[in-house]
């Protein structure tokens, strides 16, 4: 859609990322998945053009100047967004645990709500009404999954918004850091289009459907072939292979989490093996119908997550 709209506005600025520059004479706009962003010059746009795109799209407000007005949320915002220099305090690894709010609300009553319940030390930057950044320090204190869902579930109960989190990787805070960051945005962005019930997401759960995303889809078709004539056959069979896989291949686990009898689980992993010639028990094997698991759900089960 993007992409048409700069034939009709041949100066407009397309990109994948969050605008770092928010100069007054463009306008910018997302899409519905805020994975692209479109900036128009206002001389370009005439007023019903632009009632028109306040319907189809949303617009993005520049931040007030007062949000990122410490001096570590400031020096984190330019090192990451503006090519702005290394912060000052870089020594060790840093992780950024970025966040997104499907509804939004008063940024500094949330800044407050965020500095009572992080840990000292984490560094809070907003990058839009509805997204923001966590910097954290490599150190015995980080937070984990169980308090980020608690984290999650106050600020959803005191300000009736729903926060989605993606946990990033700690790096040294370095010039490598910002592409670091731009990859894990991209992710992040991606994850909020394919995962849209799941608070809390990281490299290890995007990805597999990210590089799934990519993947040519006539070669879906040939290396996953026989994986999805067994599960349309059959389809009950997806959730006991994808279980037993996402168990670390413990037939007793996958068992107990399907409340299902150990057996049951065997004969219908033989099975699988035998239909598919994929040996599932084994690691490569394991991946390959982790795959065509993703693979067969986005084509049948969208509402899947």
């Amino acid at each position: 859609m993007f992409t048409s709209l700069r034939k009709k506005y041949p100066a407009a600025i397309i990109q994948h990322h969050y605008p770092t520059s928010l100069e007054s004479s463009k306008i910018w706009f997302t899409n519905e998945q805020e994975n692209e962003y479109i900036g128009i010059d206002q001389s370009e746009i005439s007023q019903p053009e632009l009632d028109l795109l306040f319907c189809l799209f949303k617009e993005i407000i520049p931040l007030p100047g007062n949000v990122n007005d410490s001096s570590g949320s400031a020096e984190w915002y330019n090192y990451l967004l503006e090519n702005g220099p290394v912060p000052s305090m870089n020594d060790g690894e840093f992780r950024i645990i970025q966040f997104s709010l499907k509804e939004g609300r008063d940024q500094l009553q949330l800044r407050e709500a965020f500095q009572h319940l992080l840990p000292h030390g984490t560094i809070l930057v907003f990058l839009a009404d509805r997204m923001g950044l966590l910097i954290e320090k490599n150190h015995e204190w980080i937070v984990d999954e169980e308090q980020l869902l608690s984290i999650s579930h106050v600020i959803e109960s005191d300000f009736f918004v729903t926060p989605s989190f993606y946990i990033g990787q700690f790096h040294e805070a370095d010039l490598h850091l910002p592409d670091y960051f731009a990859h894990e945005r991209e992710l992040f962005a991606f994850s909020r289009t394919i995962h849209k019930q799941a608070f809390i997401q990281s490299a290890v759960t995007v990805l597999p459907e990210f590089a799934l995303h990519h993947f040519p889809h006539e070669w879906e078709e040939h290396f996953f072939k026989k994986v999805a004539d067994f599960f349309s056959e059959d389809p009950e069979q997806i959730h006991t292979i994808r279980a037993f896989l996402e168990n670390q291949s413990n037939i007793s686990q996958t068992a107990k989490t399907l409340f299902m009898h150990r057996n049951s689980v065997q004969y219908r992993i033989d099975k699988f093996i035998e239909k598919t010639n994929i040996d599932i028990k084994s690691f490569q094997g394991g991946i390959l119908a982790y795959f065509a698991c993703l693979s067969f759900q986005s084509d049948n089960l969208p509402n899947n997550d």
